[in-house]
């Protein structure tokens, strides 16, 4: 292509992981020219995402093994720079943005490694505001990151890399999670990258999106590169090359329908819902709006629709995971109870490791099961046609992702409940695991109704019956695939009708509400834990009520009140009975008040931009400054993790009310405890591989990209403060 050995990416590489039999990458070399587009492909676990973690300098300084060769880029040897340095010149973005981002407000997370790199302040404002107005995504800018769909998120994630201003972006999946509308924007945004002359590395199952942009894709195979086609000599691939090599389509024209015969079921049951209604109890906004559908045994339903439609929300009604705001669900004609549809459906969720409660794929199959020899028979040919057969004795969070979706997908198919719905079952799959999951749905089927939640039109193709189009709350349109030319509509349908902007809610325009300078609040916290290790019971009260008069101010209305009235109770107890239990309770728990109150304040519900900012001013280390601003990260994420926990836990038919709670105590702790555990270990793992590339480890001078000012009511609550201690010690 003409450029200089400056300008591109050259490696020769061998790595194999830590307690690994086999090499993730045996002897491989390439060349990646300047303004190129790359593609990885191959099947699952061919050392596509290992190559890219080479490249970025994450192994092997972050994901230990044994490591051999070199990599250059721009003429720089790799194995000489720290993974932030290469960071400064390869920017990263992972396969999911919510493991992957260090803030929840986008335009903080855009800032966050121009901070990191010493860029000042100015600029980085500048630099911020330029990201999102260049592509037409001003509406991304200052979100909260949970409030976004997920091809929102992954822009977000790509503009921050963009941010940087290197060269080269290194991309692990970027599709897996998208609907077709935020898929078309992604091609969008990427094709503008490349004509800016901009290097990408593209790690991909998905590629019909990639066939006007890739220059060239790369065939991994065990961990070499086996094949380097150009963009014409893909093209040519018949479906049977595709499929050979474990490659999912190129062109969604070229998707045809290949449904199984229509069967009925020996026992024919039928699941109806009738002007299904939802709403959530805090918000205003409508989810769902006068819902109806049917469905039968033998019968696979899709739910399609753009990120944030409400396609998991109707997923979690129809196994009563929710209860609907109004409408009902009928089985045989016979109306459910929430309780009632928890018995009769299991829910899969994406989340494949909230579903997991026993310490081997094994005993999770045969959780809550009577082991036949028919039944092992049947779990032994399904594991071995899934390729988990060999590690069956392993525990389920050793496995990869990829294991772990396929091993959800069989906790459907041995499940004795007759409705089972899917969300999202094939994001991330390669072409062998996906036919292995469309073998396994056509034959649920034959005694099940199932939905899928998806937005795999190569899974459509081959497993549902008909699909409802979901969008704003409501179904627009109805496909039925056992007619002429209807794969063809739906495709057409999704690629025109989808678009990113289409489910955004009242709810994400909310304004912002009052927020005192984080320096206050941790002055307040600091008074809070000095103020707990007295006992005098007068100065604990007079701390408490500047806390709550804080938390009233920052509008957390219901905290102030629940404390309020506990610490109330408390009182008028100990008033009315001085001498028993209640005057240990008076003297030891209310000092524990503030401190929970000044915290919860300092938390910002997570978003630690204005938190680093204050730290900073302090001079505090900008060791400890990431260590504070990565526990307060994981608050909104355990939070919602929680939730999810608790719904896994009735789908899989677990001790859920409080007397099971109560009999099997032991059993519901480690249900909980042992899957958070994994998966708090899992997010510090991504989340920390992404700080790591973005610089979060170097030694320089860093500017914050919030600005913080002291106004008059900041400085009430300071006096507020100082005079409710002055006056607790005078008393």
């Amino acid at each position: 292509m003409g450029h200089t050995e400056t300008e591109r990416i050259t490696f020769n590489l061998n790595f194999t992981y830590d307690g690994a039999k086999q090499n993730a990458l045996h002897n491989i070399t390439g060349s990646i020219e300047k303004g190129s587009c790359i593609v990885l492909c191959g099947a699952s676990g061919c050392g596509k995402s290992t190559l890219l973690r080479c490249i970025n300098r994450l192994i092997p300084d972050f994901y230990e093994g044994d490591f051999d060769g070199c990599c250059y880029i721009n003429g720089k040897d790799t194995t000489t720079l720290s993974i932030g340095d290469v960071g400064e010149l390869a920017a990263s973005v992972f396969q999911d943005p919510r493991s992957q981002f260090y803030t929840t407000n986008s335009s903080a997370e855009a800032a966050f490694a121009l901070e990191n790199y010493g860029v000042p302040q100015e600029e980085i404002s500048r630099r911020v505001n330029h990201v999102f107005s260049e592509f037409g995504l001003k509406k991304l800018k200052n979100r909260n990151v949970f409030e976004l769909s997920s091809g929102e998120r992954q822009l977000v994630a790509i503009l921050s890399a963009h941010a940087l201003n290197n060269n080269i972006l290194l991309l692990d999946e970027p599709t897996a999670n998208l609907d077709a509308a935020a898929v078309r924007e992604l091609t969008f945004v990427l094709a503008e990258l490349k004509k800016r002359g901009k290097t990408l590395v593209v790690n991909e199952h998905r590629l019909y999106y990639l066939r006007e942009l890739a220059d060239e894709f790369w065939l991994m195979d065990h961990g070499k590169i086996t094949a380097r086609y150009s963009n014409n000599e893909m093209r040519c691939f018949s479906q049977k090359e595709l499929e050979t090599n474990a490659l999912r389509v190129l062109d969604l024209k070229h998707i045809k329908k290949d449904l199984p015969a229509k069967i009925i079921p020996e026992q024919q049951n039928c699941l109806k819902g009738e002007a299904i209604t939802f709403s959530y109890q805090k918000k205003k906004d409508t989810i769902l709006s006068n819902v109806s559908f049917e469905a039968k045994s033998g019968q696979v339903v899709g739910l399609i629709g753009s990120n944030g439609s409400g396609k998991t929300t109707l997923g979690k009604l129809i196994t009563g995971l929710f209860k609907p705001s109004s409408g009902t669900f009928y089985w045989n004609d016979k109306p459910l109870t929430s309780k009632m549809l928890v018995e009769k459906s299991i829910f899969i969720m994406q989340e494949a490791e909230f579903q997991f409660f026993t310490n081997s794929i094994w005993n999770e199959l045969l959780y809550g099961r009577t082991a036949t020899p028919q039944l092992k028979i049947e779990m032994e040919e399904k594991l071995k046609n899934f390729s988990l057969w060999e590690c069956r004795n392993r525990h389920p969070f050793s496995l990869s992702g990829g294991q772990m979706q396929k091993l959800v997908m069989l906790l459907a198919y041995f499940s004795p409940k007759p409705i089972v719905v899917l969300d999202e079952p094939t994001a991330g799959l390669d072409k062998k695991s996906l036919q292995c999951c469309i073998d396994l749905i056509n034959e649920m089927r034959k005694h099940k109704i199932i939905f899928i939640i998806t937005h795999d039109l190569e899974l459509i193709s081959k497993t549902c019956g008909r699909c409802l189009c979901i969008s704003s709350g409501n179904i627009l349109k109805e496909f039925d695939f056992y007619q002429e030319d209807e794969v063809a509509n739906l495709s057409q349908y999704m690629d025109c009708e989808f678009k990113l902007s289409d489910n955004e809610r009242p709810l994400q325009q909310n304004k912002q509400k009052r927020c005192c300078d984080p320096r206050i609040k941790f002055l307040y916290l600091f008074a809070a834990l000095l103020i707990s290790l007295v006992t005098d019971p007068v100065l604990i009260t007079s701390v408490l009520i500047s806390c709550l008069i804080l938390t009233l101010y920052e509008e957390r209305y219901t905290t102030a009140l629940s404390y309020a009235l506990l610490y109330a109770t408390i009182f008028v107890g100990y008033v009315l009975a001085p001498k028993s239990i209640l005057l240990f309770v008076i003297n030891y728990f209310p000092r524990f008040f503030p401190i929970c109150l000044a915290l919860t304040a300092v938390a910002e519900g997570g978003d630690t931009t204005r938190l680093c900012a204050a730290l900073r001013n302090c001079h505090c280390p900008e060791k400890a400054i990431m260590i504070v601003s990565l526990v307060f990260r994981f608050f909104p994420v355990l939070c919602k993790d929680l939730k999810l926990m608790a719904q896994s836990i009735r789908t899989r038919n677990l001790p859920s009310g409080l007397i099971q709670k109560l009999c099997r105590l032991h059993q519901y702790f480690e249900n909980i405890v042992v899957p958070m555990m994994f998966r708090v270990i899992r997010i510090a793992e991504s989340l920390s591989a992404s700080a790591e590339t973005r610089g979060i480890a170097l030694n320089r001078k860093r500017d914050s990209y919030a600005t913080l000012h002291l106004c008059n009511m900041d400085i009430l609550l300071a006096i507020l403060l100082v005079a409710s201690i002055v006056f607790g010690i005078i008393l």
